[in-house]
C-alpha cells in the first residue's frame, strides 16, 4: 500500500502496542507526524501494567516464535534501546526458561510445535518423562507425556516499568501523547475522515491505528466496522509456599481439567513469592471491563493444579491478587494486524489475547514498516491480517492460561 510521505498517524491506545508502533515510527523519522491518544496517563487500568509480562518462544506458530525472539532481544537490551539523555534503564529483566507440559494425548502436538520452534531459531529441548524427572526434580511427572524446556531467550520483567521507559523514549523522539478519549469517528467513502475526542476536539488524521486493547471492538464500532475482540478478565494471584522449589521455571501446565495454568516466580529471588494465572470456566467468561478479583479460581483451580504438579506447592498461602484484561480475539486467540478491509485508512493492531507485551516490539516495527515503506520488510506479519477472519480460517495457537481441546501447552 502506498502511504504519502507526509501522512499523519493517529494511534488510539498508548499501552505497550500503541507505544511500540509510535516508537518505531519515530525511529523511521516520522515522530512529528504521530499522535497517540491514551486517556489513562497513569496506566493504572491498562492491560500492560496488570499483565504477567513474561516472554516465551514456545508457540505452535513459527511466526509467533520469531516475534518473541525479537521481543526478547528488545527487552533484554532495554537500556540500549530506551535510555534518554544517557540515563540507564532497568526493567528488571529476569532470565528464566519456560517449561511447557503436555499430557499423553498432547504429545504429538507438542512435538510438532517443537519442530517449528527449532526451525524459527529457538533453543528448546524436547524431554520425555524419564529425562524430564531428572532435569526438573521439583516436577511431579505423573500424567505427563512429554515437555519442552527453554534453553535461553525467555524470561520476565516489570511491565509497567518497561511501558513507562518506552513511552518516555518515544516522547523524547518527538511523538505527542494526548490524555484523550475517542467518542466518535466519521467515515466517508470507506475512509475515516474525522476522530472526535471527549471535550469536543476533532482530529483529521490520514491514518488511524486501533491499538485500543480491550477497547478495540468499541473503537471499531465507532467507525462502523467489526473486530472479533472482547475484554476478558483474568486474575493474577501471588502466593508463598513454605518449602518452595529451587530454580522454578515459568511453568505452563494444561493438564488440570483442560485448563491452562501459568506460574512463575514473582519479585526478587529472596522474597520467596510466586504468581499464577488461569482462565475461568469458558461458560462463565463474559466480555467485561470489571476489575473484581475472581477469588474462587485460586482454591478451585490454581491450588489443586499446582499441588499435584510441583513439589513444595502442596500448601500455598495467598498473598495478594489483582485483575486485568486480555484483549481476547474470540476467533482464534491471535493478533489482528493490518488495514481493515472495509476502511482504507483504518489499521488494526489488536486481539493479542495475552501476547501483547512480548510481541509489541515486533508489531511496532512491522506496522512502522507498513506505514512508511508500504510493506513488511523484517517479519511478514500478513498472516495476522483481518482477511483470515472473513474467510473463516483461524490460526492455530493457544494462550498459555486458556482452556483447550488438546492437553498440550501450545
Amino acid at each position: 500500500m502506498n502511504i504519502p510521505s507526509r501522512s499523519t498517524f493517529l494511534i488510539i491506545g498508548g499501552g505497550i502496542i500503541g507505544s511500540a508502533i509510535a516508537h518505531f515510527l519515530a525511529l523511521a523519522g516520522r515522530a512529528e507526524s504521530v499522535t497517540v491518544l491514551e486517556p489513562d496517563a497513569t496506566y493504572h487500568r491498562s492491560s500492560t501494567g496488570r499483565s504477567a509480562s513474561a516472554i516465551r518462544q514456545q508457540y505452535n506458530l513459527g511466526l509467533n516464535v520469531e516475534m518473541s525472539r525479537f521481543g526478547y532481544s528488545f527487552y533484554r537490551n532495554a537500556d540500549q534501546h530506551l535510555k534518554v539523555h544517557g540515563e540507564s534503564v532497568d526493567i528488571g529483566f529476569v532470565e528464566r526458561p519456560y517449561l511447557v507440559l503436555a499430557a499423553p494425548a498432547g504429545v504429538a502436538r507438542l512435538r510438532e510445535a517443537h519442530a517449528r520452534q527449532i526451525q524459527a531459531g529457538a533453543d528448546i529441548a524436547f524431554l520425555e518423562p524419564e529425562v524430564l524427572a531428572e532435569r526438573v526434580p521439583w516436577l511431579k511427572v505423573d500424567g505427563i507425556g512429554a515437555a519442552c524446556l527453554g534453553q535461553g531467550g525467555e524470561g520476565w520483567f516489570e511491565p509497567l516499568t518497561a511501558l513507562s521507559a518506552l513511552r518516555r523514549k518515544t516522547e523524547s523522539l518527538g511523538v505527542t501523547y494526548l490524555p484523550a478519549r475517542v467518542v466518535g469517528i466519521d467515515v466517508h467513502d470507506a475512509r475515516v475522515t474525522g476522530v472526535h475526542l471527549e471535550g469536543g476536539t476533532q482530529l483529521e488524521p490520514d491514518i488511524v491505528v486501533n491499538a485500543a486493547g480491550p477497547w478495540a471492538a468499541e473503537v471499531s464500532r465507532l467507525a462502523g466496522v467489526h473486530v472479533p475482540v472482547e475484554s476478558r478478565k483474568r486474575t493474577v494471584f501471588v502466593f508463598r509456599a513454605p518449602h518452595p522449589p529451587a530454580d522454578f521455571a515459568c511453568l505452563i501446565d494444561p493438564t488440570f481439567a483442560s485448563r491452562g495454568v501459568f506460574a512463575r516466580s514473582f519479585g526478587t529471588s529472596n522474597e520467596g513469592l510466586f504468581m499464577a494465572v488461569t482462565s475461568p470456566d469458558p461458560r462463565d467468561d463474559p466480555h467485561t471491563h470489571d476489575f473484581t478479583v475472581d477469588e474462587a479460581l485460586f482454591g478451585e483451580v490454581i491450588q489443586p493444579a499446582l499441588a499435584r504438579r510441583v513439589r513444595g506447592f502442596e500448601h500455598l498461602e495467598r498473598v495478594k491478587a489483582w485483575a486485568g484484561h486480555y484483549e481476547m480475539n474470540t476467533f482464534d486467540q491471535n493478533a489482528v494486524i493490518g488495514f481493515h478491509p472495509e476502511l482504507k485508512n483504518f489499521l488494526l493492531a489488536c486481539g493479542l489475547s495475552g501476547h501483547g507485551v512480548m510481541h509489541a516490539p515486533a508489531i511496532g516495527r512491522g506496522i512502522a514498516e507498513l506505514l512508511t515503506e508500504g510493506r513488511y520488510t523484517s517479519l511478514d506479519l500478513s498472516p495476522f491480517d483481518y482477511d483470515r477472519v472473513r474467510r473463516g480460517v483461524p490460526l492455530d495457537d493457544v494462550q498459555s492460561s486458556e482452556h483447550r481441546r488438546i492437553e498440550a501447552g501450545v
